[in-house]
């Protein structure tokens, strides 16, 4: 079965009640632009085969796609795929944001679910929706894919590669999101948990290995995709404790990542400068939209107890350290001495 149908059933499957509600690629639809586009490129191919023979030549031609640039495909196609991306990445990362505070709800909220799950199964919500998500930023980052890679076909070029570039520096590229980590954490962390494993399975199979050189959690997703996230903090080289994934993506310890930024911890990333770069990219502005990977955290804290302990241990003291030296310098300034 191609791809096109695929994506057909899937929108108008068991889910369409869910998809409702999302932003999805308009497959069809950008497919039937890259078809009349070929057509065009067809007509002009053989006009160009009668200009060859003599027969003149037809103005009315210049109009049509010329391989390398095409005007109606980039201003149609491009913009159209662009706005559609923005939309799924942001309706993706505001339901995981709110399943995962589901998972960790807070003040009234967590009264209000505890005495919820007296009469519903609130896990068995969270692991469906959860696995529809997880299905949902597959699909349509499939389609995208292979939307543009029948664009570079039809126009002999390498603009769709180029536009994959471009996503992935505006941070849209939708299988690195951090809250597809923070997806696969929370799978882990059911598998774990007493009496849940044997129910709660998410689509695709999830997997954290913590004891190799390379710390990584490897995610199958449907379609044989497979991901590999590094769970090494590029500044520590140790396994990210208390992670945030700032806007650029990468993964950074807390204290780590406000020391990069030149704040301190008790202080947050928030209150890092808008010139403050990321130590592996060097792209600035990354840290006040910073992501706290709660679930990644609590992983790591069940999968290696000790080394989670050791690190809150440090961090609490360098905590306690930075805050005297801050507290003692403002009171000089203000005493005088």
């Amino acid at each position: 079965m191609k791809f096109g149908e695929t994506f057909k059933e899937y929108l108008h499957g068991d889910q369409e009640w869910f998809l409702d509600k999302f932003s999805h690629v308009e497959y069809k639809r950008l497919k039937k632009v890259l078809k009349s586009c070929r057509r065009c490129r067809a007509l002009h191919e053989g006009s160009s085969n009668i200009d060859q023979t003599g027969d003149g030549q037809n103005p009315a031609w210049s109009q049509f796609c010329q391989c390398q640039s095409c005007p109606v495909c980039d201003q149609m196609f491009f913009s159209e795929l662009m706005r559609e991306a923005t939309d799924i990445a942001g309706c993706f990362s505001s339901r995981v944001r709110h399943l995962l505070h589901l998972h960790f709800p807070t003040g009234m909220q967590r009264c209000m679910l505890r005495l919820r799950q007296c009469f519903k199964n609130d896990q068995q919500v969270l692991v469906e929706e959860g696995q529809m998500l997880i299905e949902y930023i597959t699909m349509n980052a499939i389609a995208i894919s292979k939307i543009l890679k029948k664009y570079d076909k039809v126009h002999s070029s390498a603009n769709g590669k180029n536009f994959k570039s471009k996503m992935r520096a505006e941070h849209l590229e939708l299988l690195q999101s951090p809250w597809l980590i923070e997806l696969g954490a929370l799978s882990l962390n059911f598998e774990g948990s007493d009496g849940e494993s044997a129910f709660i399975q998410f689509s695709g199979s999830f997997s954290c290995d913590l004891d190799a050189d390379e710390p990584v959690m490897t995610l199958m997703l449907p379609h044989s995709i497979k991901l590999e996230y590094n769970l090494k903090c590029a500044i520590c080289l140790e396994i990210v404790f208390n992670p945030y994934a700032l806007s650029c993506g990468h993964l950074f310890c807390k204290s780590c990542a406000c020391s990069a930024a030149s704040v301190m911890i008790f202080q947050g990333l928030k209150a890092s400068s808008p010139d403050s770069k990321c130590p592996v990219c060097r792209e600035a502005g990354v840290y006040a939209n910073a992501v706290r990977m709660l679930e990644l955290d609590l992983l790591i804290k069940r999968r290696n107890k000790d080394y989670w302990k050791e690190r809150l241990v440090a961090e609490r003291a360098e905590m306690v350290k930075q805050s005297k030296e801050f507290w003692e310098s403002q009171t000089k300034y203000v005493v005088g001495y």
